[in-house]
């Protein structure tokens, strides 16, 4: 992700121009982030919000459009949902976007970590903190902050031989900014992407550990792509027991049922989904321990998209081994009208889901490999 930093022009109403080498850090990023527990969470939401199957790429897809795909608005020629939320822009003498808190955490004392050779020998803190902008008790809840602060920002754009480092730095300030604190850039993304699509009509209001959060979000003008995401604080959550100062806050809602846990060395290989004649104890799922240890299923489980379920006992795989798993009737159906399967492990996270198309299904005795 660091990579990604320089690769924008600071002030919104410049032109980007965009290098193979940057596109590529974008996938490389999006690669890095795509099955990680926070995306596969997001991923299932989204498809059983929009009734829809949602296979991986075309939730590359949807990352791609909402983070990265370039649009122009309001006079500025080459908007992304990712330098705004992620990096931060110019507009004047005030910074626009800016919500990602790992990123003031970089520039707050930690900028020499990322581009020592870009600006040798300059004050490594370029955050000047002004002050806390809180209300209604949001100092007592961690997960958030509503600051005022000042950006020295570079623009790495304008750098170039001859050109000195403090030629290219922009005092920026930020009259009322706000972010999550600790979350991941997948996370982060994951919750956006959400939030901003379309199909999934998402809510606007969370409960997030005892607190009221408005997840706000602007699109682009044709919706496709992300303009900002932040979230507004907006109070206690009814019958929330505000925290002690110093104290964790405390969850107002029982926790949800736990999904991703991490990546998986059990993948769920294949699917016999439409067997020829009639379904019945036909359906099989193919799974293939990827890694170098053996792996044993004991309490895991495959669930369908309807949440029926099927439990695995007895079966252990070697490094490198396959196993098909005959489904009997009334456990986990896997219609021919498109789907989802999930590997679950003992612990009730998902390991591994894999979705399929109605057109995937169609043909009778064909096995679909994920």
């Amino acid at each position: 992700m660091l990579k990604l930093f320089d690769n924008y022009a600071l002030a919104e109403q410049d032109q980007e121009v965009e290098t193979p080498e940057e596109r590529q850090e974008i996938h490389d990023l999006l690669e890095a982030v795509v099955d990680t527990p926070p995306m596969l969470v997001a991923r299932e939401y989204v498809a059983n919000a929009s009734g829809t199957v949602i296979s991986r790429d075309r939730w590359y897809g949807v990352l791609l459009e909402h983070w990265f795909r370039s649009f122009s608005q309001g006079g500025d020629p080459a908007l992304t949902g990712f330098e705004h939320v992620f990096v931060g822009e110019q507009e004047g003498a005030k910074i626009q976007g800016y919500h990602f808190w790992y990123k003031y955490y970089l520039d707050d004392g930690m900028a020499t970590l990322f581009d020592r050779d870009s600006f040798p020998g300059f004050d490594d803190d370029r955050i000047a903190y002004v002050r806390g902008r809180y209300s209604d008790g949001q100092e007592r809840f961690p997960e958030t902050v509503t600051i005022s602060y000042k950006w020295f920002a570079p623009d790495y754009s304008r750098l170039g031989p001859g050109v000195e480092p403090e030629d290219v730095l922009r005092p920026l300030t930020k009259p009322t900014g706000g972010f999550f604190v600790g979350c991941s850039v997948e996370g982060l993304m994951a919750l956006g992407s959400v939030r901003a699509h379309l199909g999934a009509r998402a809510p606007k209001e969370a409960v997030i550990n005892g607190a009221r959060y408005d997840m706000k979000v602007f699109r682009s003008a044709n919706n496709q792509h992300i303009r900002t995401f932040y979230p507004v604080y907006l109070g206690p959550a009814a019958g929330a027991v505000q925290p002690q100062p110093g104290q964790p806050s405390t969850p107002v809602q029982p926790s949800q049922p736990p999904h991703p846990a991490g990546p998986s060395t059990v993948r769920i290989l294949a699917a016999l989904v439409n067997p020829l004649g009639e379904d019945q104890d036909k359906e099989t799922v193919t799974l293939i321990n990827t890694g170098s240890e053996t792996q044993s299923l004991e309490a895991w489980k495959l669930v369908d998209a309807n949440r029926n379920s099927f439990g695995l006992e007895d079966v252990t795989l070697a490094p490198g081994m396959a196993i098909t798993i005959r489904l009997p009737r009334n456990s986990v159906q896997l219609s021919n009208k498109g789907g989802e399967i999930r590997l679950v492990n003992r612990d009730g996270h998902t390991a591994h889901v894999v979705t399929y198309s109605k057109a995937q299904a169609q043909d009778q005795g064909r096995t679909i490999v994920f």
